[in-house]
């Protein structure tokens, strides 16, 4: 959980290298309400520096609020509050989402992103709540 929380920490700094040191190097994030623009899934450090690169150029004050970090085994199930608002356009973002960091060794090798759901965000790991 501690993980979690400090790559959230760093992510809201804007610290992408910060966030990706928790990661595995064959680590995939997988978001399942990405943008037109954007893979669904990004897999390694490197994709996934370019991706989060993009995003941050994208928005302005972009931060994750987690409001509830469930402990669930070998993964963690986040409750996020993703606020921001685009650079160019000044369109707003203000979603809630139910994230999932699956982890080996310490380290991150799958995040999923974007469940509408905490039910959903436990099946899809295979498991109840």
């Amino acid at each position: 959980m501690e993980i979690v929380k400090a790559m959230n920490a760093a992510l809201n700094n804007g610290d992408v290298d910060g966030v990706l040191t928790s990661f595995a190097p064959d680590a995939e994030i997988r978001d399942l309400a990405n943008g037109p623009d954007q893979p669904q899934v990004v897999r390694g450090i490197d994709q996934m520096r370019q991706v989060w690169a993009l995003w941050l150029d994208a928005f302005d004050e972009l931060h994750t609020d987690l409001e509830e970090v469930i402990d669930a085994g070998d993964a963690i199930v986040c409750k996020g509050r993703w606020i921001g608002r685009g650079t160019t356009s000044g369109m707003s973002i203000d979603v809630r989402v139910f994230d999932t960091y699956e982890f080996r060794d310490g380290k991150v090798v799958r995040a999923t992103l974007g469940y509408r759901s905490k039910e959903e965000a436990f099946k899809a790991l295979g498991l109840s709540e």
